[in-house]
């Protein structure tokens, strides 16, 4: 039994990068895992694709694990409140979100 035994977690940008290991780690630890990953360019200039999110959770899965994936866009209030449903729905609760969804974009801010 690892630390997160029992818990439902969602992962936001869990489709790679830091996101993808922060979901396989929380499986891992045997948490019930929730991958969102609107899976667009790393400048989100695109429409984006449900293959990352899902590649994850098919990877935890196969590992054993339990988890759905999800491709909503973090930016919209009504899509996050769709992932804490989903969350319930699939898994009955939702305790944790682990959340280091971001776009890169290679420019000032300013």
């Amino acid at each position: 039994m690892g630390a997160l035994s029992g818990k439902v977690v969602l992962v936001t940008g869990g489709g790679n990068g830091i996101g993808r290991d922060c979901a396989l780690i929380a499986a891992q630890e045997g948490a019930k895992v929730v991958v969102n990953d609107l899976g667009g360019s790393l400048k989100g200039e695109d429409e984006g694709s449900a293959g990352p999110a899902e590649s994850v959770a098919a990877e935890i899965r196969a590992a054993g694990g339990e988890a759905v994936s999800n491709s909503d866009s973090v930016t919209d209030l009504d899509a996050v409140y769709g992932m804490v449903e989903q969350a319930k729905k699939s898994f009955g609760c939702l305790h944790a979100v682990i959340n280091p969804a971001g776009i890169l974009r290679d420019v000032m801010f300013h």
